[in-house]
This record gives C-alpha cells, structure tokens and sequence, in this order.
C-alpha cells in the first residue's frame, strides 16, 4: 500500500513538472505593472456576480463591474485590489468585499531580432523574458562560426544606443552578467562573423575564401584549394599574413617552408591558422605556358590587397 502510494505521489510530481514546462509561466508575484492591453480577471469573493474578464484600455482604464472606471495601468494586481476595495464599499456598500485581480493575459511585447539567426524578425515575448529567451528562440547560426556571438548588441526602444552583448559569454560559459530583460520595441542584432575566413592565394590549383573551422592548419588550407601546380609552387616559400592581436591595420607576416613538413615530417612549418589569415603560397620563376597568364594574374591580385592593407611583402618580416 504504501509502495503504491508513493508511486502515485512520484506520478504526480512528474506530470505537474511537465506541465510547468510547457505552460508559460505567468507574473503574479506582485512586482509586475499593469500596462495598455492586459487582460485582467476580477472577482469579489461570495459574490458570484461580481466577476468579469476586462482589457486595459489606451487610457490605462478598466471598467470594473457595478463600480465603472477605474484606473489600472502602472499599477500591482495587489494596488489595483486595494482600489478596487474602495471603489466597492464606497458605491456598492459592501462590507469587507474580499477582491481578486489575476492577470488573465499581458499585452503583446514584441522585440526584433537581426543577423545570423535562424528566425529572423519580430517575436512575442513576456514580461519577465530576457536577452537569454529571446536569443534562443531566434536560433542563432553557429555553425562555421557564422554568428559572431561576442559581437551582438542591444538597443532599447526609443534610443539609439548599442549596448554590447557578448553571447558566447552567456551561451557557451554561462556568465548571465549580461542578460538584460527586454521590454516592447527593443532590438538584437547578431552580426555575421566576417572573420571567420582565411583565404588562400597564390600558387594553388584554386585560389579561394575558405569558411575557418577550429582547428585549422596550413595543411588544410593548401590541400581544400587543390594543392600544387606542378612546376609552378614554390612551396619552400608559404606565407601567412595575420592582423596583430589589439592592432587593427598592423599585421604580421610568418614564413613557412611547407617543404619540410611534407617531406620532413617538421610540423612546425604547418601553421595553425586563425580566423581572418590570408596564406599566400609562391611560385616559381619557370614559365609553365598556359598557366602562367593565370598564375601571374593570381599574383598581381595578392599583391593589390597585400598594399592596400599597408603590406609591402618583399621588405621586413
């Protein structure tokens, strides 16, 4: 008997903590204020007549049963039951009316969210959901590194203040510093990561943009642009050009003989590769016919953005 009975107890509080879960949760812990649109129940305790669903209106008003309008907006379901004791003694005459005021149904908040999200737009949200909440359910793209998730931000309705956000904190680390409540009109943005690339030119089979995947060396990198051309590749000659950390337009230029590492087995000349490299791979100085217009037109290329980034690569390390 007992046995059974606790079985029955353990059932219950299986089915009542799944039901939380998929049962929005509702404010009614006091601190919450009414606002345009709320849909709030009221009901005076053994008067079975005395009970009505009513919306706050645009002017912050509601029409309370037998009593009429009475003001509701910016105030606590306790501050309005208070009121509305008064407003039943006073023109009802009733002693000691009991009153109840539950939110029924809050106004719809709407907050928007842009970038590298999956659900991109405008979502409802509830009075007491979070930068978190929100963020979830937009589904941000992170694979590849597509979000950039350290670089998302927050602007409130009515301002046009970015405030900063750093999800990766949030997401992956769990620091909730950040996790601002979000209120009717307020806007996320999750940038894509422009950085999350590495682009290979030079003497490879195809030169290209390659979408960065950790870890990522310099093995990978020559081997997804097709590899060598034969009698073109100067692969004793491999650079990586690599923005100085907390320098934005300085750069450091390192050199790898891929040569050795092919050969040799030194794995110290396979480069780990960060987010936002650019791997240019020489070439020799023996014609080789047909490849040579396409070869020399990879080259001009690389040596355009190599000066337009402040680059001049035969001089300095």
């Amino acid at each position: 008997m007992k046995k059974a009975v606790a079985l029955g107890i353990m059932w219950l509080l299986v089915t009542v903590a799944a039901l939380a879960q998929v049962s929005p949760p509702v404010v009614q812990d006091g601190t919450y204020r009414l606002q345009q649109e709320d849909v709030i129940e009221i009901q005076v305790l053994d008067q079975q007549q005395i009970r009505a669903q009513v919306t706050v209106g645009k002017d912050g008003n509601i029409t309370a049963p037998f009593v009429g309008v009475v003001r509701a907006e910016g105030k606590t379901t306790s501050e309005l039951e208070a009121d509305l004791v008064q407003e039943y003694i006073r023109k009802v005459r009733l002693r000691d009316p009991r009153v109840s005021v539950v939110i029924v149904r809050f106004r719809e908040i709407l907050v928007t969210v842009g970038g590298a999200v999956q659900r991109a737009g405008k979502q409802p949200v509830r009075p007491t959901d979070t930068v978190l909440t929100v963020v979830q359910n937009a589904q941000p793209i992170t694979a590849n590194n597509t979000a950039d998730l350290r670089k998302a931000t927050l602007q409130k309705a009515g301002s046009r203040e970015l405030i900063p956000l750093d999800l990766h904190a949030m997401l992956i680390k769990g620091d909730m510093s950040q996790n601002y409540p979000v209120t009717d009109g307020d806007i996320i943005n999750i940038p894509e990561n422009t950085r999350n690339r590495v682009q290979v030119l030079g003497a490879v089979q195809r030169p290209q943009t390659l979408t960065y995947t950790e870890p990522m060396t310099l093995s990978d990198a020559i081997t997804a642009c097709g590899g060598d051309i034969p009698y073109r590749t100067k692969f004793s000659e491999v650079y990586v050009i690599r923005e100085r950390p907390g320098m934005p337009g300085s750069y450091v230029r390192i050199r790898a003989n891929y040569v050795n590492f092919l050969t040799k087995g030194d794995a110290s000349q396979n480069v780990t590769l960060q987010p936002g490299d650019l791997v240019y791979v020489s070439q020799t100085k023996t014609p080789d016919g047909g490849r040579i217009g396409e070869v020399a037109t990879s080259i001009a290329n690389v040596f355009f953005i190599l000066d337009r980034i402040g680059i001049r690569f035969l001089g300095g390390p």
